[in-house]
């Protein structure tokens, strides 16, 4: 039977989405962890590379943030109805978001690509639309992810097009190689900085993304939308971002190379179709009983394993002076290991444990103690 989602299978139906979103967002990572695709791209993708750039364009990049912010928007509309209807403020969630704040910066002091401390930062700002109507969030959504692709994506393919430039990318940084005390110098002038200004950027697209999920969440569209429905969403999204699959194609195997920014705003798009048809048919599946036992475990502690590939990449490379060492191919099938490791681990934690251990430290600063509320 296909009917409406029950309380707890909510619990599971997000838990699915969210693990399923941790992987792609590690395969997303884990290039510009090892050095084997440096943050601004390489134009120099040949054989296996070239192919395997291309998938990650046309089905990974993009889609999968895309899918943990509606998630971020979704839990937040849980958390506060939940806080409301004990009577609490918004003090509780203003301090969660606090410590999610405290997990990015430690984790940005280790890696560029944190996205904690830029959920946080953008996230503080969801309890003024909280008491907003329906029709003004999805107003202030729409308005604020179209403005953010205008301005950001159209603008540089004007440059692109109209007048010819060409960004050439940032050289590769050797020092990544000279161990820790060199490293961590130049993450400290070059990159934190910086990060923290990107997070300004993208934030507006990223708190688009909250307030859908935030619609989303309200009116437990994924819990009661037809089966039918999803279905036929899922037809159209994924229809709709065949021409922009064109454009990705023409970029790495025609004779498009040159234009970067016009790629990157074909891979924004169709990534936010292919999320969305991604989302319909895990819900589906999950509709038809289906468990994903694996990716529900990793989604119970996303931000533990999150936080752990850093941990179990970053490091070691850096130690070894490996950055730049292992090819793009290396790296995808370097992640899928992890990846599978994390779930048989996250499935013999979650036997003896309510939390990951990162998920437990936010909650007990969160709540101050131990609850059975969740």
């Amino acid at each position: 039977m296909a009917g409406p989602i029950q309380t707890n299978e909510r619990i599971i139906l997000y838990d699915i989405i969210r693990g399923f979103a941790l992987c792609g967002i590690f395969l997303v990572n884990i290039p510009s962890m090892l050095g084997s695709d440096w943050m601004s791209g390489r134009p120099d993708y040949y054989g296996s590379d070239l192919f395997v750039r291309t998938l990650f364009d046309l089905f990974v990049q993009t889609k999968f943030y895309t899918i943990f912010s509606l998630l971020f928007g979704i839990g937040f509309s849980i958390f506060l109805e939940r806080s409301y209807a004990r009577g609490e403020s918004v003090s509780r969630y203003i301090r969660r978001i606090l410590i999610l704040f405290l997990f990015g910066l430690a984790h940005l002091a280790i890696w560029s690509g944190d996205i904690l401390h830029t959920y946080a930062m953008w996230g503080l700002l969801l309890p003024l639309f909280y008491g907003l109507s329906n029709r003004a969030i999805l107003t202030w959504a729409w308005s604020l992810l179209i403005g953010s692709f205008l301005l950001f994506y159209v603008s540089s393919m004007y440059l692109e097009l109209s007048l010819g430039f060409r960004f050439n990318g940032d050289p590769f940084p050797a020092v990544f190689n000279s161990g820790f005390g060199p490293w961590f110098d130049y993450r400290l002038d070059e990159e934190i900085f910086d990060m923290f200004q990107n997070s300004f950027f993208v934030g507006v697209e990223i708190l688009s993304l909250f307030l859908f999920g935030l619609y989303i969440g309200r009116e437990r569209k994924l819990l009661t939308w037809s089966i039918q429905g999803m279905t036929q969403t899922a037809i159209i999204c994924t229809v709709t971002a065949l021409p922009f699959f064109a454009v990705i194609i023409w970029h790495h195997y025609g004779s498009g190379a040159e234009y970067s920014a016009t790629n990157a705003a074909a891979v924004l798009v169709s990534g936010k179709l292919l999320a969305t048809t991604y989302i319909c048919l895990f819900t589906i599946a999950v509709r038809k009983g289906r468990t994903f036992a694996p990716l529900q475990a990793l989604g119970r502690m996303a931000l533990t394993n999150y936080l752990t590939h850093t941990l179990i990449v970053v490091i070691p490379v850096i130690a070894l002076g490996a950055y730049g060492s292992l090819s793009l191919t290396e790296g995808l099938f370097l992640s899928i290991a992890i990846l599978i490791v994390q779930s048989f681990f996250s499935m013999w934690w979650l036997k003896n444990h309510r939390y990951g251990p990162f998920e437990k430290i936010w909650r007990l600063g969160t709540y101050g103690r131990q609850t059975k509320s969740s």
